[in-house]
């Protein structure tokens, strides 16, 4: 009996080395395979990121953000704590601990996904989602997957856990041409991301996962229970204590669509650079991060903008509106509609068919 056990305990052994080293066949050849369409050391180092055209006067007020994509690059050390804190809750709580790949958290959604019988949970860490924003693309394949996993693998051994987690927090996609948390909190709300409060972070941090589900402007319904589980992953990882995360459960969904900020009104001095850019450089000026100064002087141009509003108002109070096309009386009380007018050659407008009878 003991013999047989033995024997069952050997064949069992013997079969998890053999699937093990099988395994590891596969992945090496796999990655061998795979080399030539993964990217290089020195491209993850010089990664490029979309940056729109900014127009600033002399003294360094924004005009015009111009570009595609929304983005404003901050460092990680720009990020708010509360915003770090955030997204830790809602992407990857074990960012900081694991190595690239959240061998508990593949086990953790497995079991879920399982339990509820649909995949409702994913194991994708923060360093997986910037490697497969940055690097790679979205295609839900094996290949895209396996090489999500060796890029992630070399962004663990080439870059701190901070740059990495900085670059996520740049490149991910948030909805309303949004890249990045800065842009987002800028697209949401209006704000830097020093002026955002918690409910507003926890917002902003719950998108990513879904951004056309859980986008607060499309949806706020969805974006506030979204929004729910944030801050309460929050309150148990000790984030948050339970008075702040119930407070800012109660807020309402303020988020609203905002045009991207600027401090001085000079929309035309910033089409012109923007044209004088395309000239030289060609179309890719309005997404490589050009940054140009005009001799514009914020003050001044300031002032002019609001003389020649209250020129227009005074214009307009001394003159009153312009002529109104007259209507003509029909039988039974009713109007009929005036003709369109048409231009005198003159320079005057004449309107037909506007004789009363």
């Amino acid at each position: 009996m003991k013999r047989n056990w033995f024997r069952l305990l050997v064949v069992l052994l013997g079969s998890a080395t053999l699937l093990t080293l099988l395994g590891a066949f596969a992945l090496a050849c796999s990655y061998i395979y795979l080399v030539p369409s993964l990217p290089s050391l020195e491209v993850m180092r010089n990664v490029e990121l979309q940056v729109p055209l900014r127009v600033y006067t002399r003294s360094g007020a924004l005009i015009a953000q111009i570009g595609e994509q929304r983005r404003i690059p901050v460092t990680y050390d720009q990020i708010p704590e509360l915003v770090k804190h955030a997204f830790i809750a809602a992407e990857d709580e074990r960012f900081f601990e694991h190595h690239g790949i959240d061998y508990f958290g593949v086990v953790r959604a497995v079991l879920v996904d399982f339990i509820s019988g649909d995949k409702t949970q994913g194991a994708s860490t923060i360093t997986m989602q910037a490697a497969r924003n940055m690097f790679l693309n979205l295609d839900k394949t094996y290949r895209r997957k396996l090489q999500e996993t060796f890029v992630t693998y070399r962004m663990e051994h080439e870059f701190t856990k901070q740059e990495i987690f900085g670059l996520y927090l740049n490149v991910i996609f948030f909805g309303q041409r949004a890249y990045g948390v800065a842009a987002a909190a800028e697209a949401f709300f209006g704000k830097t991301l020093d002026k955002l409060d918690v409910a507003e972070a926890a917002t902003i941090a719950g998108v990513p996962k879904a951004p056309s589900r859980y986008n607060p402007i499309v949806d706020p319904e969805l974006a506030t229970q979204r929004r729910s589980y944030v801050l309460r992953r929050m309150r148990e990882l000790g984030y948050i204590d339970a008075a702040t995360a119930e407070s800012a459960n109660k807020e309402p969904m303020a988020a609203r669509a905002h045009a991207p900020l600027y401090e001085v009104e000079a929309p035309y001095v910033a089409e012109m650079a923007r044209l004088e850019l395309r000239q030289r450089f060609g179309p890719t000026a309005e997404s490589t991060g050009y940054k140009v100064y005009t001799t514009i002087d914020g003050r001044l141009q300031t002032s002019a903008n609001r003389a020649v509003r209250i020129g227009l108002i005074e214009y307009d109070r001394r003159h009153g509106p312009g002529p109104q096309p007259r209507r003509r009386h029909l039988r039974g009380g009713g109007h009929a509609r005036p003709r369109a007018a048409r231009a005198d050659p003159r320079g005057a407008e004449r309107t037909r068919g506007t004789r009363s009878e």
